[in-house]
């Protein structure tokens, strides 16, 4: 409120006010870290006046119900001398119990405060929201406290609200100094880069003509045409649902002419997917009941063996003619939240051991490629204004570009590794990120050249990329299993945030 013009007030450094009901908890900075004042101060908002002559006195009005920590203060034109305390006439249960923490405590209960009220404001206000908490952590990397785990996981869904890459930079590069965090880029040193040809005449212990050897013996990245699968299903759908309608309302309409011959459509379509599908279960099937009842069966029936793919017109039996079919229906009536949840757990554990700041869910290529081009800018930006965007690790480099591919592509590792077909993980997205990459680096002069020296040269190339990224993450997410299987669970539970996988990956 208003302060009295009669009473010589020096300017005083910026503070932090932090409102509670009818009081004010006021900390001049650096913050618990004042001679005077070995415990949180309180005081009524209508009676606040800070002054800074050699130690800190604080001067209230006439009103004498503040209850005052040790320290020497000035009131009314009197000097209470240290230890002095004045009784409280309200109620301060709370300014009793926050004065009883550690500095420790104090901080981590201002800072899930501060990162909760970011939370609270959404995405549009956690930019400018986020300038307080950071400059609190950076004030505790200062003094050498360390984070508590329940500050450090608020900072962290605060920070994931701006979906700013560099922003997460800095927070995870503060948490780090801080001792909050050890295993952020823990596992860079265990990915093997890419293999260039070598030019060296001695092949004898060579290391890199042996990667060259194990990219060749490498699978192919799993295929997906989900557009053309989904397309055939729904086409197969229309024809059983017309024939389905036909079957029962046909009488209705005078369509009993119809009837028999949707009948025969029905019966051909759906017999040609199961068999040309299930063509191996069927034969096994039909096998074991043979041997069942074999002393049932005639002497004719006894002669007679199951016909083999390869006899098979039109090839039914190997997939081939329905199997889009079979695959799209598959991918429109499954829903599998588990394996869902195991894909976006492979996705985030790759991005957190490799030290990529950026935990989407679902990798994309945009978000890959912007990824990599931010990684190269110097320049100032309106938000760096702030204070709070931090410097991403170099990424135009071979490493830096195989860890990308092998966070994109580390949902496909996992769920190939597992079931038979991609549903929820696209391999796409790492071969559109390369092209994408390609495309912005061509509209930012500052990107060309390097991008360019690290793209692959062709499409066998890219072929041979892909291959060993899904490689290297098949390998990271094997040796890790436990850790992300962990995070799997906790996905599934369905509320877990950013900041809880990062408890999770932390083994908090």
């Amino acid at each position: 409120n208003k302060v009295s013009s009669t009473m010589n007030c020096q300017k005083i450094t910026p503070f932090l006010v932090m409102c509670t009901s009818s009081q004010v908890l006021a900390f001049t900075p650096p913050l618990f870290n004042m001679p005077s004042l070995k415990s949180s101060t309180y005081f009524h908002v209508d009676s606040m006046i800070l002054t800074k002559q050699g130690t800190q006195k604080i001067a209230t009005s006439r009103n004498s119900g503040a209850r005052v920590p040790t320290g020497v203060f000035e009131r009314n034109g009197s000097v209470m001398e240290s230890g002095e305390m004045i009784l409280a006439k309200d109620n301060r249960l709370l300014d009793i119990a926050f004065s009883s923490l550690d500095d420790k405590d104090k901080y981590e209960t201002v800072l899930t405060g501060l990162c909760a009220k970011v939370i609270d404001g959404g995405a549009a206000t956690a930019t400018a929201g986020l300038v307080d908490p950071i400059r609190l952590i950076e004030e505790m990397n200062s003094s050498g406290i360390v984070a508590g785990q329940r500050g450090i996981i608020s900072l962290i869904d605060a920070t994931a609200l701006t979906s700013d890459a560099r922003v997460m930079a800095n927070v995870l590069s503060l948490a780090i100094r801080n001792g909050a965090l050890y295993n952020f880029g823990c596992l860079q040193g265990e990915i093997t880069p890419f293999p260039r040809a070598s030019t060296s005449p001695f092949t004898f212990g060579n290391q890199n003509n042996k990667l060259v050897e194990k990219l060749l013996s490498l699978p192919s990245v799993p295929d997906d045409d989900r557009a053309a699968e989904v397309s055939s299903a729904l086409a197969f759908s229309v024809v059983v649902a017309a024939c389905v309608v036909v079957n029962i309302f046909g009488g209705l309409f005078g369509l009993d002419d119809l009837t028999p011959i949707a009948n025969l459509i029905l019966g051909i379509a759906v017999t040609t997917v199961i068999v040309d599908n299930f063509f191996d279960v069927l034969v096994m099937g039909g096998s074991a009941v043979a041997k069942m009842n074999e002393d049932k069966l005639p002497d004719a029936a006894k002669n007679v063996n199951a016909p083999k793919k390869e006899d098979m017109p039109l090839g039914i039996g190997t997939g081939s003619l329905t199997g889009t079919v079979a695959r799209g229906l598959s991918r429109l009536l499954s829903v599998n939240t588990e394996r869902d949840c195991q894909c976006e757990a492979a996705a985030i554990f790759v991005a957190y051991a490799l030290g990529l700041p950026c935990f989407a869910f679902q990798p994309n290529s945009l978000e890959g490629a912007a990824l990599v081009i931010d990684s190269m800018r110097e320049e100032s930006s309106a938000i760096e204004e702030c204070k709070i965007q931090g410097q991403l690790d170099y990424l135009a480099t071979d490493v830096g570009l195989l860890k990308v591919l092998m966070w994109l592509i580390a949902p496909v590792a996992m769920e190939s590794g597992k079931y038979p077909q991609l549903i929820s993980s696209d391999p796409r997205e790492a071969r559109v990120f390369l092209s994408r990459l390609n495309e912005k680096s061509n509209s930012i002069q500052f990107a060309k050249q390097a991008i360019e020296e690290i793209l692959p040269e062709d499409d066998a190339q890219s072929d041979d990329f892909l291959k060993w990224a899904l490689s290297e993450a098949d390998t990271l997410l094997r040796n890790n299993k436990k850790v992300v299987d962990n995070l799997s669970e906790a996905l599934a539970g369905g509320a877990a945030t950013i900041g809880d996988c990062v408890a999770i990956l932390e083994g908090w």
